[in-house]
């Protein structure tokens, strides 16, 4: 997530344009954005959520760092992903597919760490998840502070721990896995 933004601009920028040029042209050595995007940040969401860890513990974890990373870069890279989807013209198709991509690939793999979350559930909270940090990236970037990126982390983290327990039995009434009947 601590990539520039204009970096991520021109890598998406030449996969996005691939659809209209010739296939010569859409031939590149590199991989395409969104496996880039996998592989580093994924890297990060996967290094955390695949912890033995109560999903409260994983989700100010997943906070705490982001706010040191932000603070080691001067509050000054957040998640390019988040600041290109926010500045796609209406006509960019191509490249809001790749940052919706994107999104949907780091969704996943937090869906998959949420051991403690119904099945049905997981991807609801992963995007929870998810959107709290980008907004809470966003907040902390105008304040200049890892403020939001903690005290989000913190909030969120005992809503879900209240609300999915870790000892196996969630408030839903789940028991490892499986339905009470």
């Amino acid at each position: 997530m601590w990539g520039s933004i204009r970096s991520w601009q021109r890598a998406a920028l030449p996969k996005a344009r691939s659809t209209t040029t010739s296939p010569a042209a859409s031939s590149s050595s590199q991989p395409p954005l969104s496996k880039r995007a996998e592989r580093f940040e994924g890297h990060w969401f996967r290094e955390i959520f695949q912890q033995r860890e109560p999903i409260a513990r994983k989700v100010e974890l997943l906070f705490t760092d982001a706010a040191k990373n932000f603070e080691a870069s001067g509050f000054a890279k957040g998640c390019p992903v988040a600041a290109v989807t926010l500045d796609l013209a209406r006509d960019a198709e191509n490249l809001r597919a790749v940052c919706r991509a994107i999104f949907m690939t780091w969704q996943d793999i937090i869906a998959a760490g949420l051991d403690e979350v119904p099945q049905a559930e997981r991807l609801e909270v992963a995007e929870l998840i998810l959107a709290t940090l980008e907004g809470a990236l966003i907040m902390s970037r105008a304040d200049a502070t890892k403020d939001s990126l903690l005290r989000s982390g913190r909030t969120l983290g005992d809503i879900l721990g209240r609300k999915f327990k870790s000892d196996g039995v969630s408030v839903a009434g789940d028991i490892d896995g499986q339905r009470r009947k």
